[in-house]
């Protein structure tokens, strides 16, 4: 007979409250047809066991496809504070967005700029963020493209 040893570990908390903090993820995209073009944004939050907390989506007018992409993560960011989410692990494809996120690019687009300086006043809220890039084939990613690009056909009709 096999023993089998049982590693307990103890759930971390959010300030203030009893209620245990889980690692969200969250998948972000933003994308526009013509650069500047209609553009969409769209998000979903995902459980630490996978399954989907959360997503939406919406058309957000003309707007670059590198504005559209920061505007879904600042989206993304809000709701999860709102959800009081601590401790959040942010996916997109866009890599300018999460160099820039991350200070390995430096933001020279004014619009840009406003839009890091609101995330990290999100960021700031959280006990632990990170943010990755993953590629466009990513199943998750994927999911959030579909959804923001039916927002646009259904907004182009």
């Amino acid at each position: 007979m096999r023993s089998v040893t049982a590693i307990y570990t103890a759930p971390r908390y959010r300030r203030g409250s009893m209620t245990p903090s889980v690692t969200l993820e969250v998948y972000t995209d933003g994308a526009a047809r013509g650069n500047p073009g209609p553009a969409a944004i769209g998000y979903a939050v995902y459980d630490g066991d996978g399954r989907v907390l959360h997503k939406d989506s919406r058309v957000v007018g003309v707007r670059t496809n590198n504005q559209a992409e920061y505007e879904a993560f600042v989206w993304a960011l809000e709701r999860v504070v709102k959800m009081g989410a601590t401790d959040v692990r942010f996916y997109s494809d866009s890599e300018l967005m999460v160099r820039q996120v991350n200070g390995q690019y430096k933001i020279r687009d004014p619009r840009l700029r406003d839009l890091n300086d609101l995330a990290q006043r999100y960021i700031d809220s959280l006990d632990k963020f990170e943010i990755e890039h993953v590629s466009r084939q990513n199943e998750r990613t994927s999911r959030v493209d579909a959804m923001i690009n039916e927002e646009l056909d259904e907004y182009e009709k």
